[in-house]
């Protein structure tokens, strides 16, 4: 099953760089690292600016149903094509939307999990 992380925290940015650093010393360690996908957002706000409800509905569209491209996604979710291809270049930027070469769009996580810490 493939899984994406997003995590809600005070000092994001600090933590994903901890994150890599100690997963580089476990590398030049001889240890196995497990690769992870895994966003970090400083607010919720700021990561309701980024999976609003119409982006949602646009990444479980697209687990259900892979799409040809752009267009043919706005047409069946019956929205404007400019919206939905900003919707896409987003979400393809987190990497919660995969294009292919061929144009087609696919959403290749079962499963996307949120942590929102509330304390540091």
């Amino acid at each position: 099953m493939a899984k994406h992380d997003i995590r809600v925290m005070e000092g994001a940015l600090a933590q994903a760089g901890a994150d890599v650093i100690a997963a580089w010393k476990a590398a030049e360690a001889g240890e196995t690292v497990e690769s992870t996908d895994r966003l970090y957002f400083d607010s919720w706000e700021a990561l309701c600016a980024v999976l609003t409800p119409k982006r949602y509905e646009l990444l479980r569209h697209l687990r259900q149903r892979p799409a040809e491209g752009i267009r043919a996604l706005a047409r069946e979710l019956k929205r404007d094509v400019k919206r939905v291809h900003e919707d896409v270049s987003a979400l393809a930027e987190l990497g919660l939307i995969e294009r292919h070469p061929d144009g087609s769009l696919s959403m290749p996580h079962d499963e996307i999990a949120s942590t929102i810490r509330f304390a540091a």
